[in-house]
């Protein structure tokens, strides 16, 4: 069963949520907060699976919980919930840990395949989501970009190079695992060593992180 709690400010799209949610009998909603500070109480008594979180609530917004939630329960996934595709929601959340961004105006299929996707590892963006960070990403760095570089390149194995792309491809460590014939425990170890090296708390940051410095390259769509 994959726990889910549920952050909103709005009760209906918190009902919304739940009634969608739990169609899927694989899925159960065990809390529910309508602020911030209120759901992190919350989780530190009863961490779930996965947390949606709304970006934009009065007090402690999404995007800082979201950073409390990952440094203090790096277990538990949680998933940006927005009506606004703004770029600095998108990028901020991704730094501060969050494993995907979504719109709320996703359709429940999609939500419950999202929801199986985060709980197995994967990171989650909506398409339009992920066009904006792949133009940001794009951007002209602020200073000497190629001095940057290889100081990233240096530290990364040919190894984490390819497990690394992998994890931009949304595959989980299972997944990778099996394409390059090495146990989900390792894959877990040489992910670890990615994140640490490229100072990323979650895949989504990775991906971003290593799009930006040009170690990988990532179309939208691809």
């Amino acid at each position: 069963m994959i726990r889910i709690h549920l952050v909103d400010d709005h009760d209906v799209i918190r009902a919304g949520l739940k009634q969608i949610l739990e169609l899927d009998k694989e899925i159960q909603v065990v809390g529910e907060a309508s602020r911030a500070l209120d759901a992190i109480y919350a989780i530190e008594k009863s961490p779930p699976d996965v947390v949606f979180m709304d970006i934009r609530m009065p007090g402690m917004n999404g995007i800082e919980a979201t950073r409390i939630i990952s440094e203090k329960f790096p277990m538990v996934k949680v998933v940006l919930l927005t009506n606004f595709n703004e770029e600095e929601y998108v990028i901020e959340g991704l730094k501060a840990g969050a494993a995907g961004f979504l719109l709320k105006n996703i359709g429940k299929e999609e939500l419950h395949k999202i929801v199986h996707s985060v709980h197995d590892g994967k990171s989650v963006l909506d398409p339009s989501v992920t066009v904006t960070i792949i133009k940001e990403a794009l951007k002209p760095a602020k200073g000497n970009r190629a001095e940057q570089v290889p100081q990233v390149e240096d530290k990364l194995t040919t190894r984490e190079f390819e497990i690394l792309d992998l994890i931009s491809r949304g595959l989980s460590n299972k997944d990778i695992g099996a394409k390059l014939h090495l146990s989900e425990y390792t894959v877990k170890f040489h992910v670890k060593a990615i994140f640490r090296k490229l100072g990323a708390r979650s895949r989504s940051e990775a991906v971003y992180k290593a799009v930006n410095s040009s170690l990988i390259s990532q179309k939208p769509g691809a």
